[in-house]
């Protein structure tokens, strides 16, 4: 990942931390809690590979040809 890239997921995670945060009171004590939560959103997004590998467990394998009973 270059180092703009990097930067710019940051930036990412800091905003949808703070979004959380305010949605939820501004609890004091649980910003590492919002900071994860908001990693698993943000890199969510970009479609990470619990996301494909969901996809794929969800998907009918394309090997399988399709059943017909006449």
């Amino acid at each position: 990942m270059s180092e703009s890239a990097s930067e710019d997921r940051l930036q990412r995670i800091r905003d949808t931390a703070y979004e959380l945060w305010e949605k939820a009171g501004r609890p004091e004590g649980q910003d590492h809690d919002f900071w994860l939560e908001a990693e698993k959103i943000v890199d969510g997004e970009a479609g990470g590979p619990d996301i494909v590998d969901q996809d794929s467990d969800d998907s009918f394998p394309a090997s399988d040809p399709p059943s017909f009973n006449p």
